[in-house]
């Protein structure tokens, strides 16, 4: 034994290796071919960027591509190595020999964990850097300019105890300092809305001071019944919407998963936090751990055809991937929507492909 892994361990887990990086290749490939492809083309034909640029961008994007094409192949590494174990015997050799197949599934498991702990590790670490560093260079190729530091069109919604709608905030640009073309739709008068809209503002110990505007307000028949003009109005109780403001300049896809938290109970403090979010969040669990999922599903599939080895394990791998994706896209559709809890949305592929992969296991086990 060598760092507590068996012979066996070690034996099986270096058959993992070279169809785990064929796996990530080619649905890498395809997923380029597909989607990024076309958009390095169309930055150099149409819009004339230089060619190093446009293959910089198209780097930065490898990353997050990687991350979803992992647990893809750590299924093909995993039904076909198994598949060929079968082919060859050695599966019936080890049975024979008094190791159950649940030891046998040792290996494949710590593969799956592995590469959970590495696709994790990606997604947090490299991908926001490069999603950033993409979207800035991107910028930089088309308009000849740096990215503005700042944030254009943000919205924040305020809600209630009740969830009911209280204001809505509108800026069109904020430099780090004021905030420029601002609206404010608010709800809280009975039976009247008031609409406030200023030039530009600035940010003073919790309140907003608005400059050069007007304040509009309408009855329940959205009849316009006051309209007043102010040089200077303090808009007090905005803190959660500054707050919210300063961190958002950082799309959520953009975010680790320490940013996207504190991002999320900002909005929460503001009752304001969707589903969307709630499902990304747990999806930076999920996503990850379907590796380890994916392994103890394909371990099992990849004994059912023993004589007919790679055919076979291709097409039982582009049916859990498709079942897979299917579901990831659906569920996650549904928790966005409330149909189904967020958590639930994040995790039910992984619960279904798991579920499959454990009876499948029983079966074979026996």
């Amino acid at each position: 034994m060598i760092f507590g892994v068996k012979l066996l361990d070690r034996y099986i887990a270096n058959e993992f290796w070279q169809p785990l990086l064929f796996g990530i290749g080619i649905v890498t490939g395809v997923w380029f071919g597909a989607d990024q492809l076309k958009t390095i083309f169309n930055l150099i034909m149409r819009s004339g960027v230089p060619l190093n640029i446009a293959l910089m961008v198209l780097g930065l994007h490898l990353p997050e591509i990687i991350v979803m094409t992992i647990p893809i192949g750590v299924l093909l590494g995993t039904l076909l190595v198994f598949n060929r174990l079968s082919g060859d015997s050695e599966i019936i050799a080890l049975r024979t020999s008094g190791i159950s197949f649940y030891r046998i599934m040792v290996a494949p498991l710590l593969f799956g964990l592995v590469t959970s702990l590495a696709s994790f590790a990606i997604n947090e670490t490299v991908v926001p850097i490069a999603n950033r560093t993409s979207k800035k260079l991107e910028f930089l190729a088309l308009y000849k300019s740096e990215l503005p530091s700042g944030q254009a069109n943000f919205t924040y919604m305020e809600r209630g105890k009740d969830l009911s709608l209280n204001r809505i905030f509108y800026i069109g640009y904020y430099n780090g300092k004021a905030i420029f073309n601002v609206i404010i739709l608010d709800f809280t008068r009975n039976k009247m809305v008031q609409i406030i809209s200023a030039s530009s503002g600035l940010w003073n110990h919790g309140e907003w001071i608005l400059n050069n505007g007007r304040t509009y307000a309408l009855n329940g028949t959205s009849d316009l019944t006051r309209i007043l003009k102010f040089d200077k109005l303090v808009i007090p109780g905005i803190k959660n919407a500054q707050t919210a403001l300063e961190q958002g300049k950082v799309m959520p896809k953009e975010m680790n998963m320490f940013e996207l938290w504190n991002y999320m109970q900002v909005l929460k403090a503001g009752n304001s936090l969707g589903n969307d979010l709630l499902v990304r969040f747990y999806q930076k669990f999920s996503q990850p751990l379907a590796c380890l999922i994916v392994a103890l599903a394909g371990a099992p599939l990849g004994l059912l055809a023993r004589r007919s080895r790679t055919n076979v394990g291709l097409i039982y791998s582009a049916v859990i991937v498709f079942l897979y994706y299917v579901l990831q896209s659906s569920s996650g559709a549904l928790g966005e929507a409330g149909r189904i809890p967020p958590l639930l949305a994040a995790w039910m592929p992984n619960l279904v492909i798991g579920t499959l992969g454990m009876i499948i296991l029983y079966f074979k086990a026996k």
